[in-house]
């Protein structure tokens, strides 16, 4: 046993240990015996109750559905039968072919209550009704179902009442909404919703039809909502007795404000998950464009029925249909986007009488954006580089201006790239904006007609038209005499090819896209385009460099019997992180994630490859030591330590975090309090309905101190729990770590363990006696922060005692020398300014500057500090908002070591592309271990990251100084990867009065190298031989420290951690022991010196530097397994018992 939990026990809420947890099991009172606790009796089952019943219904479930349809649901169908059995009501959102509609039914038939099972039209009204009967039938049900037709005996039987299960459409529940709305359904499922949304007054209907009055309903679609408001509705929400919903669809498309009501009264959202996974074979073929239809002719029958052929734009709609019908003589079965309808059109492909479709490469075109399936669509062939062809007359439009503008925006520098970010922004506000409604809103139009004359400027500017000459990424090309602007089109080719490879209950299905190259340039732009929008460029291959039969035999295999048969293993798991953001930032590497929200719980879905993935956040620790029992919060037991853990809350009143309920009741009497035991009780339902659970919070011991707390709240729960780990919120990262998750490291919970109670023994104890001391409840003092106090005294003793520098300025440089006498300071002072300084040059030498290593956490504390003026508690914060957007690796090490990855794939890239190949150095800067430095995870430098942000591929807080440290970072990192520069360096010889001195000085670079990125040097030119400026300066014997240097000085001597140097410098501060004065220097308060005065008096050895180390030391062995975490209490015991 490690630790206790207070109020742990999943069936009683009483006191448990974290042993039973791990066996999955309530605590003894509830079951003594280590037995199954779904076998308790009576009122002894009370929290786990109604998991047991939904465990027990589930199990009743998977054998009444092999026996229905002949083989075990999947992994979705128990997830979405075990949320049906806790009583949920839920959005069945999943690909076509996953089984939704007959786990729909079988819900409805298998319902205790009456059922109603909703439909879009008559004819799958009897189609359902048919299936339903066979199902029954084949179970021994005797279940009544009604399948409206409109005939008398319909009539009659719905009229008395005589059925258990009614099916029929959605017009039939709104022309019958008051004779339904007695029959209290249990169940209502609706199959194909999206018709059923497009109508606000059926949506309505459904929810007085599930058991809400209209107040509830007026409530949920009230515009302006107050605090009252929603608590109002999150009661309702949480009210028994309503009917249980469930909605089917492959799409969710909704197109009513009532949508609301979902949300506000049942706690989903109607939303679907945008997936944006491809598994794509990226194929070209350079080919004259006079070539173009002869090279499609020949291509076509090689790649057989299945296919989209997308034309370039500039084709036109005349040349599509010309095109079509030369594969009809081809003897192909072509249809063309402009003879039949889409849902037409989608029908032909789907039943085989179409075997191509061609159009338009454009995203408005019907088939780049409209077409969903799987099972028929293997590959797209695109005639022509798609490409965007903007006229240098330009038109007030604002998606015209906006997509001109984001493609020249490389060729901007300076002020105009700033100017040109600025219009893009505000241009993303007004995208919907159609050019004949400007006139209705003349600001907007005044600002397009700057945009407009802006970029007419720019394009008719010499030196900008030689620049898109020569430009990779967009460029000018003329026809019939007119000039235009040419740039990739990255968005239709991502949607175009998307269609042939769409997500399936089998993962992603893999298709082919190839394109027929004819402006090798266009292609050239496709391509970074394409880069700059996924991260990375797809890997295009020629095609005669494939197996073409292969990959095609690959990707019809994969489509054989897709909708038919058993469903292949398709899992959902559940990742819990430690922020709402973090979460956010991860599902959206999948594509665009539904959200539902669990009381205060808000979880992102998204299909991920194999699995369905739900993302949620914990919000940081979930426990903290007892303040009230045992010694602050450590209970002796048995010649061991057992601490107790309890949930935090926070007061809503005053925002104070408490524990214990003594403490809720003393300081919090209102009761308005937010407790963590709600996350933990919606992640145990997540937990409960997925197939595993892994837990992602961050990678050190604090981290798995958070994972292995969750680990023991979800494991009564769920069996398959793992732990993730990964460095960077990247989509390599999290996929690397989803292939590989790993146990849970104890070690490093039983050193986060120790490190909690030292900090809390040895603080409180402290703390108390300085309490009683001073009369002052605010005071405060612990094991790091006291000896850290006493440096800055020390060292403000020390900057007291003061030295002379005579300083001047020389050839560009400065140069200074000290002297201890101020008198003879004076003296040679005058000397100076007299003219009376003389130098040589003594020699010069060659020698290399060594590059800086990359950051670390205290590093990159201190030059933020020095060069950006930003505390460490500020730098912290940003830190954390670069790492949870994937733009740095984890912050929080004092690891200088470089992946490959990061040598490789981020430092080479960028370095070979800007400097050139010779310039690339990679450096490991250390061995081993999983920590790296701190460092960017793309090569995105600042410009690439604001254009992103203007484009609104990313969004960042406090945007300024978020990009002024993501540049110091990137700028370091780059630079501990590039060769080092070579300098000619002087050493010289200076001569004032009788006092002789030398210094060295660069005169020259010869070889270029990190000082692109880092400090350039500072050269001495000789022929300025004038000495100017000079100055007598008091210098301090030592410098004040500043909460850089304090940080650095902490990292140097051993004390602290990465993720608490800022944390302790800021402490210090808030407590009024020390202040920052001119320069961020840190000088103690009076305040300070008698609170350190008195702790080293009466407590030396405690708030001894010697002290500290070592306990460092010993917790540092108990993370690598080499020593007992209870040593710890041992050491520390008689302080914290004189107190508690």
């Amino acid at each position: 046993m490690l630790f206790k939990l207070a109020h742990g026990c999943p069936n009683c809420g009483g006191e448990i240990a974290d042993q039973r947890l791990l066996s999955g099991l309530p605590c003894e009172v509830c079951l003594p015996e280590g037995q199954d606790p779904c076998r308790l009796e009576g009122e002894k089952l009370r929290g786990l109750a109604p998991y047991c019943r939904a465990l027990e219904e589930s199990a009743r479930f998977r054998k009444l559905f092999e026996r229905a349809v002949g083989h075990p649901p999947s992994g979705l169908q128990e997830t979405w039968a075990k949320r049906l059995f806790l009583g949920e009501s839920f959005a069945i959102v999943a690909p076509t072919g996953s089984g939704k509609t007959t786990f729909g039914l079988l819900a409805a038939l298998l319902a205790p209550g009456r059922a109603l099972v909703l439909v879009p039209t008559r004819l799958l009204c009897e189609q359902l009704g048919e299936r339903l009967a066979t199902f029954a039938e084949g179970l021994g049900l005797s279940r009544r179902i009604l399948t409206w037709r409109g005939r008398k005996k319909d009539r009659e039987d719905f009229s008395s009442g005589q059925f258990d299960l009614l099916v029929a459409t959605a017009a039939f529940m709104y022309q019958h909404l008051e004779e339904l709305i007695p029959l209290a359904f249990r169940l209502v499922f609706v199959d194909d919703v999206d018709a059923f949304l497009k109508r606000s007054r059926q949506v309505e209907g459904l929810f007085r039809l599930l058991g809400f009055s209209e107040k509830e309903i007026a409530l949920a679609l009230k515009s302006r909502k107050t605090e009252e408001d929603y608590e109002r509705l999150r009661k309702i929400r949480e009210k028994s007795g309503r009917g249980q919903l469930l909605i089917s669809s492959a799409t969710l498309k909704p197109r009513t404000s009532r949508v609301l009501l979902f949300q506000h009264l049942l706690g989903f959202e109607i939303q679907r998950a945008v997936s944006t996974l491809r598994n794509i074979y990226d194929l070209y073929e350079s080919v004259p464009q006079e070539a173009l239809l002869e090279r499609l002719l020949e291509i076509l029958p090689r790649l057989g029925p299945g296919g989209l052929v997308f034309l370039s734009e500039e084709f036109g709609r005349d040349r599509v249909e010309e095109v079509t019908e030369c594969l009809r003589k081809r003897g192909l079965t072509a249809v063309s986007y402009l003879e039949t309808s889409p849902q037409e059109l989608m029908e032909g492909l789907r039943e085989g009488r179409y075997e191509v479709a061609v159009g338009l490469a454009h995203l408005a075109n019907p088939l780049v954006r409209g077409l969903d399936l799987p099972e028929v669509l293997r590959y797209a062939v695109f005639v022509g580089v798609p490409r965007h062809l903007f006229p240098l007359k330009l038109e007030a439009s604002p998606s015209r201006l906006h997509s001109l503008l984001a493609a020249l925006l490389p060729l901007f520098e300076g002020e105009e790239e700033l100017r040109a970010l600025a219009h893009l922004r505000w241009l993303r506000r007004y995208l919907s904006l159609r050019p004949e409604d400007l006139s209705r809103y003349p600001r907007v139009a005044a600002r397009l007609e700057e945009i407009r004359a802006f970029l007419e400027a720019k394009l008719s500017e010499s030196s900008f038209r030689q620049k898109l000459a020569t430009s990779e990424e967009v460029f000018l090309e003329e026809r019939e005499g007119e000039l235009f602007v040419v740039v990739g089109d990255a968005a239709t080719y991502l949607q175009a090819s998307g269609r042939v490879s769409r997500l399936s209950v089998r993962g992603v299905l893999p298709g082919l896209s190839l394109v027929l190259v004819d402006h090798p340039r266009a292609f050239a732009s496709l391509r970074r385009r394409l880069a700059f929008y996924l991260g990375e460029s797809p890997p295009f291959r020629e095609v005669s460099e494939v197996d073409l039969e292969g990959i095609l035999r690959e990707i019809t295999e994969t489509r054989r019997g897709l909708s038919q048969g058993k469903l292949p293993r398709y899992r959902t798991t559940l990742l819990v992180v430690e922020s709402p953001h973090k979460a956010r930032t991860i599902a959206s590497f999948w594509g665009r994630p539904s959200q539902r929200r669990l009381g205060r719980v808000t979880v992102y879905e998204i299909p991920a490859e194999d699995r369905l993935l739900m993302v949620t956040a914990s919000l940081g620790h979930v426990f903290n030591l007892s303040r009230r029992r045992g010694i602050f919060g450590v209970l002796p037991l048995n010649d061991h330590y057992v601490p107790l853990f309890d949930t935090i809350k926070r007061c809503e009143t005053t925002g104070e975090e408490l524990v214990d309920p003594e403490e809720v009741q003393e300081r919090c009497p209102e009761g308005r309090v937010y407790d963590k035991g709600e996350i933990l009780a919606a992640l145990a339902r997540l937990a409960f309905t997925a197939d595993e659970v892994l837990v992602g919070s961050d990678p050190d011991a604090e981290g798995e101190k958070i994972a292995y707390d969750l680990l023991l709240s979800l494991r009564p729960f769920q069996k398959r729990i793992q732990r993730l780990e990964f460095h960077e919120v990247t989509f390599r990262a999290l996929r690397e770590a989803l292939a590989q998750p790993r146990d849970f490291d104890l070690a490093r919970v039983r050193a986060q363990l120790a490190r909690r109670v030292a900090d809390r023994w040895v603080g409180f104890a402290l703390s108390r006696f300085l309490w009683s001391v001073f009369n002052r409840r605010g005071l405060s003092a612990g094991r790091v922060q006291t000896p850290v106090l006493g440096w800055v005294i020390e060292r403000a003793r020390e900057a007291a005692r003061k030295r002379y520098r005579l300083s001047f300025r020389l050839g560009g440089r400065t140069f200074g020398v000290e002297v201890e006498n101020r008198r003879r300071a004076k003296n040679l002072l005058k000397a100076l300014e007299e003219g009376r300084l003389s130098f040589q040059i003594v020699r010069e030498e060659e020698e290399e500057w060594p590059a800086p290593p990359p950051f670390t956490t205290d590093a990159v504390l201190e030059e933020a500090h020095h060069r950006l003026g930003l505390s460490s508690r500020h730098t912290m914060q940003l830190l954390q908002q670069l790492f949870e957007n994937g733009l740095i690796t984890y912050h929080r090490t004092d690891s200088t070591r470089v992946s490959e990855v990061g040598r490789f794939q981020v430092a080479r890239p960028y370095i070979e592309a800007t400097l050139g190949e010779e310039f690339f150095q990679p450096r490991g800067w250390g061995e081993g271990g999983a920590h790296e430095a701190i460092r960017p995870t793309r090569p995105w430098d600042l410009r690439e990251v604001r254009s992103r942000l203007a484009l609104g591929l990313l969004h960042l807080e406090e945007e300024r100084e978020i990009l002024r440290l993501y540049d110091l970072i990137f700028r370091r990192f780059m630079a501990s990867q590039c060769r080092n520069p070579r300098l000619k360096v002087a050493v010289l010889r200076f001569r004032l009065e009788d006092l002789e001195w030398e210094d060295r000085a660069p005169v020259a670079l010869l070889v270029s190298g990190h000082e692109n990125f880092w400090e350039r040097p500072v050269l001495f030119r000789p022929e300025e031989a004038r000495p100017e400026a000079p100055r007598l300066l008091s210098v301090p014997e030592k410098p004040l420290f500043t909460e850089g240097t304090l940080i650095q000085e902490m990292k140097r001597r051993g004390l602290g951690r990465p993720s608490t140097y800022a944390e302790i410098v800021s402490t210090l501060l808030s407590r009024g022991y020390v202040k920052a004065v001119a320069g961020g220097r840190l000088i103690p308060t009076h305040l300070g010196r008698e609170v350190y005065s008195v702790l080293s008096q009466n407590f030396p050895h405690y708030v001894s530097e010697e002290f500290t180390r070592e306990l460092e030391a010993l917790m540092d062995r108990i993370e690598e397994g080499q020593d007992d975490w209870e040593r710890v209490c041992r050491e520390l015991e008689d302080l914290a018992r004189r107190f508690a």
